[in-house]
């Protein structure tokens, strides 16, 4: 027990009236604390139920246990340990009685430090419960901004849980890329969302029954490289999961894993619509932030995306029909070698022309006006760049009189696009890697028809100079635009005219992803807004970045508001973490002690 000090312990009152009322708020402490008179003995604790703030002096109190009548969450009153898996531990103080009068301390009897903290992060995603993990997250992000520790320790629990490196996985894997460029807010939110969707996806399930790499070290890449191919194109995931681990546990780099992992992806066509090379992506990112050795627990968790049988685009009506699309790829991709060499020492200048066919509806002639630029000295990077702007513009320009659903090609294309850029920005001299920014090319042609009509840019029929141009009072223009509903092309306007004055991007980055984590929304929003930021970034200065982050804002102003539920959980989290009373009651009823 804490040493008595007068000076500094907070007077609650005397004894007898505690005897009499069995329970009594400690007025002027913060956090609120309440005392109960219980067994003979005098107890305190904090106020606020460690679930959702609702005021423990209105509840009962019966054989030691405190029960919180709104959830029904259990507490030992003597340590205040939780009984309930919804709930925390509720914060207890000592007390002393000094001539009739009740002194409480000013601390809780607890200190929580670093550790406590990540053993209440991991119980709060073995338990899937929102609240402790919103402050668990809150708590450890004030000790390491950049949100590194929580980022680690959740990864690793996602490597030995997830099913698949997919939704918390991949939205742990943008919060690492993003979490630099956001303040304190955003970052925290975003991070929050996260951690929660990894608990989610990992709620009931048993550790991952593991796969071991190969015992030799005989075997080249090449072998390795063949094998995985074989593994994928048969769907034989274990075999695919052994090989990959094998390579993991070679000297190679991470970019030689990644270009050997994703010529793989690309031996389909435009796999699972994008989405396969889209989520793999997020894994080697995730693997880039945590460091090379984390390849063994991340790989295994990508091999679903690559190995399922019939998913490539050469397996779909609409790849063949009215225009068979896949002979003429196909064709291309062996010429690929051959054009990349005939483009060595050249310098590529028509930029805006291959825009142009990118987005028109000649097929032939986007697959030959590609393969032209890489005998023009086109880097692959320099291509991939101009695909995911492309890919962008679709996002720009989607007709609203399309369904909501509607928005989903397009957005697989943009994110798909976006992939292979930074696949390739990895692996920037591997000529297969190549034959997916013709993949993804087709797919932009695929979604033509979601931009008849096409919309205007902004300023195009009407002026933005009716906008404010504050870029502060932009940013909250267009948060008060997103909070209600049919405001896309105001939405629209607004960031056209941030972008359009110069302002500096990180604001509105973060002020997008503001946006998005507030809002009930699946991982594919995530993905846009990420692959915005970073295709805006590579664009910075020129009208192509206020396309791209209009076709974002557009993707994200449809769905715009949500019931934004899943916030909630932070919000209260973090109040309880700074000490506010959730529920003032002026008049506190009695509680009864048995």
């Amino acid at each position: 027990m804490e040493k008595f000090d007068p000076s500094t312990w907070i007077r609650v009152g005397p004894l007898a009236e505690l005897e009499k009322r069995g329970v009594q708020q400690v007025k002027g402490s913060k956090p609120a604390v309440t005392v109960f008179w219980h067994g003979g003995e005098v107890f305190a604790v904090d106020n606020r139920c460690p679930h959702m703030g609702f005021p423990l002096h209105r509840g009962t109190v019966k054989e030691g246990v405190l029960t919180c009548h709104w959830h029904h969450a259990n507490f030992d009153l003597c340590s205040g340990c939780s009984f309930s898996l919804i709930a925390d531990d509720v914060p207890c103080y000592d007390t002393h009685i000094e001539n009739g009068t009740i002194f409480v301390s000013p601390q809780p009897r607890r200190k929580f430090g670093k550790e406590d903290q990540l053993r209440r992060l991991q119980r709060g995603l073995d338990q899937n419960v929102n609240v402790v993990l919103a402050k668990s997250v809150d708590l450890l992000q004030r000790s390491d901004p950049s949100g590194q520790t929580v980022i680690r320790e959740v990864a690793q629990y996602g490597s030995r849980r997830h099913p698949q490196a997919v939704d918390g996985m991949s939205c742990l894997s943008i919060a690492a890329n993003l979490l630099p460029m956001l303040d304190p807010q955003a970052a925290y939110y975003m991070l929050y969302k996260a951690v929660r969707n990894v608990a989610g996806n990992c709620a009931g399930r048993s550790p991952r029954m593991m796969s071991e790499p190969l015992d030799t070290h005989e075997h080249g890449l090449e072998d390795l490289t063949r094998w995985l191919r074989r593994w994928a194109e048969n769907g034989q995931v274990t075999g695919a999961e052994r090989t990959i681990l094998t390579v993991a546990e070679t000297s190679a780099t991470l970019s030689q894993i990644s270009s050997l992992f994703f010529r793989t992806a690309t031996d389909r066509i435009y796999s699972r619509d994008g989405q396969g090379i889209t989520i793999c992506n997020k894994g080697f990112e995730l693997i880039h932030y945590l460091g090379r050795e984390r390849a063994k627990d991340i790989l295994p968790l990508l091999v679903r995306w690559i190995t399922a049988r019939g998913s490539g685009a050469e397996d779909r009506h609409d790849w063949h029909n009215p225009i068979d699309l896949v002979t003429p790829i196909q064709a291309a991709e062996k010429q690929i070698p051959a054009w990349l060499a005939q483009g060595q020492g050249k310098q590529f200048t028509s930029e805006d022309g291959l825009i142009h066919v990118l987005l028109g509806d000649d097929p032939i002639l986007i697959i030959d006006s590609l393969g032209g630029a890489l005998r023009d000295g086109a880097t692959p990077q320099q291509l991939t760049r101009l695909v995911a702007y492309a890919a962008a513009r679709r996002l720009a320009h989607f007709a609203l009189s399309n369904e909501l659903q509607d928005w989903g090609a397009p957005e697989r294309t943009f994110s798909y696009a976006n992939a292979i850029h930074q696949v390739i920005k990895r692996s920037p001299v591997d000529a297969e890697l190549v034959r997916g920014i013709f993949h993804g090319a087709i797919a932009i042609y695929m979604d033509r028809f979601l931009n008849v009509p096409s919309v205007p840019l902004p300023g195009e029929r009407n002026t933005l100079e009716t906008l404010p141009s504050d870029p502060q009072e932009l940013c909250r223009r267009l948060l008060e635009l997103l909070d209600k509903q049919a405001n896309v092309e105001e939405a629209a306007r607004t960031v056209a005219r941030y972008v359009r004055l110069k302002h500096p991007l990180k604001a509105l980055f973060n002020t997008l992803t503001l946006a998005t984590v507030r809002e009930d929304l699946y991982y594919s929003n995530w993905i846009v807004l990420e692959a915005g930021i970073q295709q805006a970034l590579e664009w910075e200065g020129r009208v192509e970045a206020e396309h791209i982050l209009v076709g974002v804002v557009r993707h994200l102003a449809v769905v715009c508001p949500t019931p934004r539920t899943q916030i909630k959980p932070a919000q209260v989290g973090l109040r309880l973490n700074q000490g506010e009373l959730l529920y003032a009651d002026a008049t506190p009823s009695e509680t009864v002690s048995m």
